[in-house]
């Protein structure tokens, strides 16, 4: 097996094209978990003077290894090197009954690049995985803190990129990888920057016109509910 190629965060923001998701990067080698460390981050801007709170709208959360990765219903999700996971916070004013939107235009936006530019034929199965011939590639945790009056968003986003299915397949034997049907690792660098592109897009098209529907349509056609 080739060594571990960490990530290049200065070819991750060459690909970069967005406002402010993503333009400030919060890098690990290793973390218990980037949702958990979101929250952290969140709770200190309790006792700051410096505004933290507006600073972190749009941070990213990324670690090569999470050691205690989670997915819904506390479901451990195996994060070994060669994978992107990672956490984008948002500062939110949407309704709170609003808020499952986030983690559907989540993987909308994914669901889109990995058509789009992976030629990989992905589905979302509802409410939060992204899979391939029935086999999952991406899971999508999105939590909540609330600050005072403000209601932030972790999105908690788990890519199976450039991992051996064998070691995927451990704890979930309905698990794999883009290498593994690509043929090929790819860049996780570019892979998060079209992500975080295509996400803010929607994000913000969301925001200013309260319009989902145009969003979902996109893909409406390739959900499954089971």
């Amino acid at each position: 097996m080739p060594p571990a190629t960490f990530f290049n965060i200065q070819k991750f923001k060459a690909n970069l094209n967005t406002q402010y998701v993503g333009k400030k990067i919060i890098y690990f080698k290793k973390i218990d978990s980037t949702n958990n460390y979101a929250s952290q981050l969140e709770k200190e801007s309790l006792n700051n003077k410096n505004d933290l709170k507006q600073k972190l709208d749009g941070t990213v959360i990324l670690s090569e290894i999470q050691t205690k990765g989670r997915g819904r219903f506390n479901r451990t999700w195996i994060s070994p090197q060669g994978g992107l996971w990672f956490t984008i916070i948002l500062k939110s004013n949407i309704k709170e009954s609003h808020l499952p939107k986030i983690t559907l235009l989540s993987a909308i936006s994914i669901t889109e690049i990995l058509k789009k530019d992976y030629s990989l034929e992905a589905n979302i199965k509802w409410p939060n995985d992204i899979n391939y011939k029935g086999c999952k590639i991406c899971g999508i945790l999105t939590e909540t803190e609330k600050i005072d009056n403000n209601i932030f968003l972790n999105i908690g986003i788990g890519i199976n990129v450039n991992i051996e299915t064998e070691n995927l397949i451990k704890v979930n034997r309905k698990a794999i990888s883009i290498k593994d049907i690509k043929g090929k690792s790819v860049s996780r660098e570019i892979l998060l920057a079209r992500i975080l592109n295509r996400l803010e897009s929607n994000y913000q098209y969301y925001i200013n016109t309260n319009d989902f529907n145009k969003i979902f349509s996109k893909v409406k056609n390739n959900i499954t509910y089971d």
